[in-house]
């Protein structure tokens, strides 16, 4: 699976300046720099997903004493924002996270167990997660795994025939 999933918490903008070896410094300026506060999610490898599996991928929050779960990011490394679900079907739990100001006032320091994510939310999602989209260069990478997948959804799905109403 090519891609890592996180919950943007808070935006940061800290000005940083450099004190190390002044021959690799290119300037003893501070300079601004934009850091992303972030919460992980990890993926689900229980649950079978994919075009093949005719599945949304599914995503939880790590568990709180992850040493993984929370993380600073450049926000230059984020391709874009994704559509989670929550699986309504598995509810809520407070087991992940204690009481934290990382979730939002509604969410009464409970987190929904796993989310789905939603490749079809627009025609720049699926062709992400399908493979072969134009401008896609992030991507190009994994587009033999990608529509590898989907088509073996091609060669073993069923056909249906469709009627006319009546």
């Amino acid at each position: 699976h090519p891609y890592w999933y996180a919950r943007v918490i808070r935006i940061f903008h800290v000005n940083v300046r450099y004190y190390g070896d002044s021959s690799n410094a290119p300037s003893r300026d501070s300079q601004r720099m934009n850091v992303l506060f972030v919460r992980w999610f990890g993926r689900d490898t229980a649950h079978s997903a994919g075009f093949s599996a005719r599945r949304l991928y599914r995503v939880g929050f790590l568990t709180e004493d992850d040493p993984d779960a929370f993380g600073f990011l450049d926000p230059d490394l984020v391709i874009r924002g994704v559509h989670l679900i929550p699986a309504f079907s598995e509810g809520r739990t407070p087991e992940y996270l204690g009481p934290s100001f990382v979730r939002p006032e509604e969410d009464q320091d409970e987190d929904w167990r796993t989310f789905d994510v939603n490749m079809f939310v627009d025609r720049d999602m699926f062709m992400r997660f399908r493979g072969g989209g134009v401008g896609h260069t992030i991507s190009r990478q994994w587009n033999t795994f990608l529509q590898a997948d989907c088509q073996e959804l091609r060669e073993n799905d069923e056909t249906f025939e469709l009627r006319p109403e009546e």
